[in-house]
Parts: structure tokens; sequence; C-alpha cells
């Protein structure tokens, strides 16, 4: 047979309705006294009113001390009887449960604040307001900030560029954010939490920047130094070609070829590096899509050579940026398309615009890639198939070329694939850089 168990609040319920009866029988029983020595002494409704006068007198009083108690609670609750002692009972229990619950809300919030010290990366606890509430050690350091004078002051006023200022008006806080500060690079994201709170962190990116600066001049140097020399081979290759005999002719075919893709691979780190170093496009220049895609899409098919079947579907789109960037997108994913393609099969390419922007597509039926290779096609030099890729004559960039102007463009690179079934790669453009927005259908 089970127990039912009561609640330690459902007792204490049970308690003050028990003493809360006992009062009221108390305060009749007082109440009919005062009257009775009333009728004795022909004075009822005087001591009638002093005993009603006396309860709340004594009750005012209880008043005026739970009052004085509540301003400063403690262990000492003040001693009295009757339902006030109960009413005194359940404060202090009610206390003592509060002073528990706070001092392990304090002991949580401690930890944390401690974590969060030694944290090699500046956290800094912002509200609603975005005026600092908290930070640590290493925001301090890396803002110069002072506990006792900039808590309280808006982190915008604190940290005075005009791109933090522009990234918190907007609110949009889906990307990290990287910027000069103070002669440092700072790479700052922020995360909303709780009731309309941020926790903003940052970490000093200046090692990694000035790396990713020396990185991309060594290649860009390295590339332009290495093209003389390869011009040069490939000019004293193709003139031993015409009077080699037999022997060496294969042997110098293969030079020729080798060289050729030396240059490929040359011109398309060349064409990183500029992309890496120039400003991004402007958005006064205007690209009619539907041109672009027709110029592109003859280019490819007089190549191809009918090997494949290829189809169009265009947009009647204006788009805002960079016309040779853009077209250097659609001609690397449609040779990739193309490369990778059996005979036969069928190559899409295609737009679609709505009120969220623009997609344009390609979709082959090549021989498709496994789930593990998607997330890292858009790497230098990356392939899934290093013979094949050498053997079609890909030089490993073409689709990080494709991710650097798409980005620069506010755009992205989806990629879906199935092995054997073949590949989709959709560049999706963003509303804001459409200047005119009509699908037509060709």
């Amino acid at each position: 047979m089970a127990v039912a168990t009561a609640s330690p609040d459902s007792h204490e319920k049970a308690v003050m309705k028990n003493r809360l009866g006992e009062e009221i029988v108390f305060v009749l029983l007082g109440l009919s006294a005062c009257l009775v020595a009333g009728l004795i002494v022909g004075a009822p409704l005087l001591l009638f009113t002093a005993g009603m006068a006396a309860y709340l007198a004594w009750n005012f009083y209880n008043l005026k001390r739970l009052a004085a108690w509540l301003g400063k609670p403690g262990k000492n609750i003040p001693e009295t009887w009757g339902i006030w002692d109960e009413i005194y009972r359940q404060l202090y229990l009610l206390y003592q449960r509060q002073r528990k619950a706070k001092k392990k809300l304090t002991a949580i919030v401690t930890r944390f604040q401690e974590s969060t010290q030694a944290l090699p990366y500046a956290t800094i606890v912002l509200n609603r307001d975005m005026e600092i509430e908290w930070f640590n050690n290493a925001a301090r350091k890396l803002f110069a900030l002072n506990k006792r004078f900039d808590t309280g002051q808006r982190i915008d006023n604190l940290i005075r560029t005009p791109v933090f200022t522009r990234y918190l008006s907007r609110g949009d806080f889906g990307k990290d954010l990287e910027f000069e500060y103070n002669d440092r690079y700072i790479r700052l994201a922020m995360t909303p939490y709780g009731n309309n709170q941020f926790l903003l962190g940052a970490q000093d990116a200046t090692r990694r920047k000035k790396l990713e600066v020396m990185r991309r001049d060594f290649t860009a140097n390295a590339s332009h130094e290495l093209r003389t020399p390869l011009t040069v081979v490939a000019g004293y290759v193709e003139a031993l070609q015409s009077s080699a005999d037999e022997k060496i002719r294969v042997p110098l075919e293969h030079i020729q070829v080798q060289t050729k893709r030396m240059q490929s691979i040359l011109d398309d780190l060349i064409a990183l590096s500029r992309l890496e170093t120039e400003a991004l496009p402007g958005d006064n220049e205007t690209i009619p899509l539907a041109a672009l895609m027709t110029e592109v899409f003859a280019e490819i098919k007089a190549l191809d050579q009918n090997r494949h079947r290829l189809a169009i579907d265009t947009a009647d789109v204006t788009l805002a940026g960079n016309r040779e960037e853009i077209r250097t997108v659609f001609s690397n994913l449609l040779t990739n398309a193309v490369r990778y393609s059996a005979e036969g099969a069928t190559i899409k390419f295609y737009a679609a615009a709505d009120e969220r922007g623009l997609c344009v597509t390609v979709e082959d039926q090549g021989i498709g890639i496994a789930p593990e290779h998607i997330h890292r096609l858009t790497e230098r030099f990356y392939r899934v198939d290093p013979g094949r890729s050498r053997e079609q004559g890909g030089t490993g960039l073409g689709l990080a070329i494709v991710k650097h102007i798409l980005d620069r463009h506010h755009a992205r690179l989806e990629i879906e694939s199935t092995p054997g079934v073949g590949s989709i790669f959709r560049c999706c453009f963003p509303a804001r850089q459409i200047v005119q927005n009509q699908i037509v259908q060709q």
C-alpha cells in the first residue's frame, strides 16, 4: 500500500490554516467576553469597542515589528504569540530558503566569473542597451577597460570604430567581425542570451592576420617570379619540337603539357592573390545576367564540341557587382561540369530569382562527390581524386576562386552531390545585389 508524503509547502499551508482558525476562535471568544462584561456593568458597546481597539493595537504593534524585521532580516525573530508567531516562523523559513538559493546562485556566478577570468579570450557581458555589466581580464587588457569607470558604459563609446558601430546598429550577429583597433586586428563575435543580453567574445588576431599577409604576398611574388621562367621554357620546348626527331619528340610533348599545367596553376594563384588584396567590388557596375550566362554558355558549348547535352535557362535579372569576376565563377563551374561528366551526359545551367534573391545553378550528371569531401572542396589544391583531377587538367584552385568571388559579392556557394548520380553547384546572391528581377525562360 502506497503512502502519500505531503510536501513542505502543503504542510506549511495546513499549519497556517489551523493557526488562522485558532486566531478566529480566540478573537470571537475575547469579544464575547467583552460584550458579557459590558452587559454586567451596563456599558456593553463601550467594552466591546475597547476590546476591538485593543486587538487592533496589538496587530499594529506586530506590523511595526514585522516591518522593522523585514528591513533587516536575521536569525533573531520577534517573540510573540498567536497567528503572528506562525507568520514570523513561516517568513523566517522563507528567508532561510532564499538565503540558501542566493548562496547557491552566488557560487554559480562566482565559478562562472572565475572560469571566464581564466580564459585567454576577451569576454564582456552586455545588457539590452549594450552597456557593460562585466568583463574579464583578457577584455580589460585587449580594450584597455577600467572596471571602476567603464562598467555601465555603452560598449560603442569605448570601442570607437565605424565598422564596430555599424555592426552593432545592424543587429545581425550571425557572422564574426574583423576590424583594426589600436594597431591590432580584432576578431569579435556577439552571442545573444537570456533576457535580451549579449555575450561579446573577442581575440587578438594580429599574428594570424600578419601570417595571412605574408602567405598572400609570398604566393603572389612567387607566382609572378615563376611565370617568366616558365614562359621561356615553353618557348624553347616549342622551338625544339619543330626540329626534334621522333626519339625526343614524345618527352618534349610531356614537358609542354606539364609546362602548360604549371602556367595554369600560376594564373589561378595570381587570380586568387588579386582577389584577396583588391578592394571589394562596388555596386555601381551592373551586370545583365541573361547576356552574361548566354555568353559563358556559348564559350563552353564551343569547347565541349557536342560531347554533352547542354541546356540553359536564364533570368532577366540585373546584378550589381564585377562582371569579370562573376563571369569567372560561371565559367569555372561549367568547365568543371564538362570536365567530370561522362560523354553524352546532360549539363544544365539555369537561374531562378524571387524576393529572397537569385540563385544560378550548374547541375551535371558527373561522377559525383562523397559527403565527406563536400565541405573541403573550396580549399586550395584539395582534390577528391588527385590522379583523375590531373588527368582532366584541373589545377585544384577553381572552386577556391569561385568561393572568394562569391564572398566578395555577399553571396554563397551551395553544393549538393551524390556519387554516381551527379552534382549541383548553386550560387546564391542576396536580394540587395539584384537591380532588376523578372524571370524569363529560354
